[in-house]
């Protein structure tokens, strides 16, 4: 049993540290701040498991920590504050989103529940009241995420947007299952005598959500790795895509907008941007090539990364999802589309 539980938490620290280095060397590349707050998040989840490892296999360091624990968790505060401070930055910078003043509120009474729930409260109580306000808080943050997707639905054409959706799903089922698993240990299995005081410290259903983050990330960060020097580098927010005038014919002020933030949704390069616009034109590949004077392989490649980052294989419909997009910005915003 103590082998079995020394590989998983093996597996847990390798899982992690990759996505933590991944994260990290993809921030130092693009310098956005959404893989610095992965990379933060993931360093504190190291953390995190190897105080709880610690608490698995030494006896005396078990014991030590459970009872400072009752009396001040002070390791365990300062994660919940700061990966929850994490959660609420990536979820800004996946969706776009402004923090609201009252996700700054939700936040900070998070922070003063765990400040405070330990001197209130105490023994078995005061660990179940300490530990519920963090998976109330991921619930909310799962559940404003879905609602602002299902009232943008043309984001989740985006493959890396509507991951991101199944993993706000997969939070808010998850806080309820901690919860619950929370409830059953803590009152049922974990001792709060005046002898002896014996934590559980791991939460399995945790463990699976946030193995669940890694996976998720290291996919996306291998596909990231996979794209060229040129492409790995160049920022996508909207600020940085530049569209050249000549590329966008017969446009509007609102076009060009609509344009770049349709390029924005799908992560596409600048020189996606390029290629895109003449497939828009229904181009075929041969006239892309001698027009951006590219070879036919190259530019094969690129369409195929479009296709794939759009969530299409045929041109067809690449030209339908760009359509619909269109109708939604109009429709939201009430500016007029030219098509190409």
């Amino acid at each position: 049993m103590d082998m079995l539980i020394f590989v998983y938490n093996i597996i847990l620290l390798v899982l992690f540290t990759v996505v933590t280095s991944y994260s990290f060397k993809a921030y130092l590349y693009k310098k956005e701040k959404l893989h610095f707050y992965i990379s933060i998040l993931f360093m504190f989840y190291i953390f995190d498991n190897v105080v709880i490892y610690m608490t698995e296999f030494l006896d005396k360091f078990s014991s030590a920590y459970d009872l400072s624990f009752l009396i001040a968790p002070t390791f365990k505060t300062i994660i919940f504050i700061v990966t929850g401070l994490c959660l609420i930055l990536i979820q800004e910078n996946v969706l776009k989103l402004k923090v609201k003043p009252f996700d700054i509120c939700v936040y900070l009474i998070l922070v003063s529940a765990v400040l405070i729930v330990p001197f209130i409260f105490k023994k078995d109580l005061m660990v179940w009241l300490y530990y519920l306000p963090y998976q109330l808080f991921t619930f909310y943050l799962s559940y404003i995420g879905i609602l602002y997707l299902n009232k943008n639905t043309n984001l989740i054409n985006n493959k890396f947007i509507k991951n991101y959706r199944t993993l706000l799903l997969l939070t808010a089922v998850f806080s309820i299952l901690i919860v619950i698993e929370d409830s059953i240990v803590i009152f049922n299995f974990d001792i709060y005598s005046d002898v002896l005081v014996k934590i559980n410290n791991r939460n399995l259903c945790e463990d699976i959500l946030s193995i669940i983050y890694a996976l998720f990330g290291i996919k996306y960060y291998s596909h990231l790795m996979t794209l060229s020097p040129n492409e790995y580098n160049k920022p996508q927010e909207n600020s940085n895509i530049v569209i050249d005038d000549n590329l966008i014919k017969k446009e509007s002020i609102s076009h060009k907008a609509l344009y770049a933030d349709f390029a924005e949704t799908y992560n596409l390069t600048p020189r996606e941007i390029e290629i895109l616009n003449l497939l828009l034109q229904d181009k075929t590949n041969k006239d892309i090539s001698e027009e951006l004077t590219i070879s036919l392989g190259t530019v094969k490649t690129h369409v195929h990364n479009i296709y794939q980052k759009v969530d299409v294989t045929k041109r067809h419909m690449l030209i339908k999802i760009y359509k619909e997009f269109c109708d939604e910005i109009k429709k939201e915003n009430d500016v007029e589309i030219i098509y190409f």
